[in-house]
């Protein structure tokens, strides 16, 4: 389990109470917590709504890719899969 989850339930928040306080739909906040990255604004958020440090939402997964590079990866594969 990711320092992110574990500080999500020792707030006491299920992953789609969590999204929805922090203002972000629940894929991308599962993708945080896997593989972290998020913005600055955004941890920022959710480190107030958990009661812990910004710093557990602001690392990144040993060679994981962004949720923001990774969603844009799969955009461009759609449309690939379109034209063929």
């Amino acid at each position: 389990m990711t320092p992110a989850r574990l500080a999500r339930e020792a707030a006491g928040l299920s992953l789609e109470e969590a999204a929805k306080r922090a203002r972000v739909c629940v894929a991308y906040l599962r993708a945080i917590e896997r593989h972290g990255g998020a913005s600055y604004g955004l941890a920022v958020r959710l480190s107030r709504l958990y009661g812990c440090s910004a710093n557990v939402f602001l690392y990144r997964a040993k060679g994981s890719e962004t949720p923001k590079h990774r969603a844009r990866i799969g955009k461009d594969n759609q449309g690939a899969h379109k034209d063929a």
